[in-house]
């Protein structure tokens, strides 16, 4: 039984050092590697990887989120490797599939590939956004020159009721300006 590794980056630029290690560490001599494939482009690295495997070999990846790009495309694998007679082994979920494993559990773990999937496809444009000086989430309801003006009608003690209601803002919200 041999142990072949495939891994796969999401960004042209990203460094696999890190799963290749951890493929290494698991006796994988043979290494496939993809960098950012989409699930419209064609995986030269896994095309590959499916012609050097054979029946008994056993296909060693990171986690699953390395195997698919989406989760349609996750199965189509699974089931390529499977149909080749090779097993699959996750080294972060530490599942070996052999056999069929019990449908709940096949549920639990497609949700967490999921999951990842979405993560790892994110992460990208979630990095150049803060690069960019973007950033995420809910937008400020205070401006800074508002921000300025409650901490000053505050310290006029004009009653919080009345700064509230002058910025239509709640007690909370007041209460969270005043302490920055």
């Amino acid at each position: 039984m041999k142990k072949i590794g495939y891994l796969k980056g999401y960004q042209l630029d990203e460094s696999l050092d890190f799963q290749k290690r951890e493929l290494k560490n698991k006796g994988c001599n043979i290494i496939f590697k993809d960098s950012f494939a989409s699930s419209k482009e064609p995986v030269s690295g896994f095309a590959r990887l499916l012609t050097r495997i054979k029946s008994g070999d056993c296909v060693v990846i990171y986690n699953f989120s390395t195997l698919g790009f989406s989760l349609s495309q996750l199965v189509d694998h699974v089931i390529a490797i499977h149909e080749k007679g090779a097993t699959l082994y996750s080294i972060e979920e530490a599942i070996e599939i052999t056999t069929i494993m019990p449908v709940i559990d096949i549920f639990k773990l497609l949700k967490q590939i999921k999951f990842q999937i979405n993560v790892d496809r994110t992460r990208p444009a979630r990095n150049n956004a803060k690069i960019r000086g973007l950033k995420g989430g809910r937008p400020e309801k205070i401006s800074d020159r508002q921000t300025k003006e409650i901490k000053r009608l505050y310290l006029e003690d004009i009653p919080i009721k009345s700064i509230c209601e002058r910025l239509k803002i709640s007690r909370p919200t007041l209460y969270k300006y005043l302490k920055r």
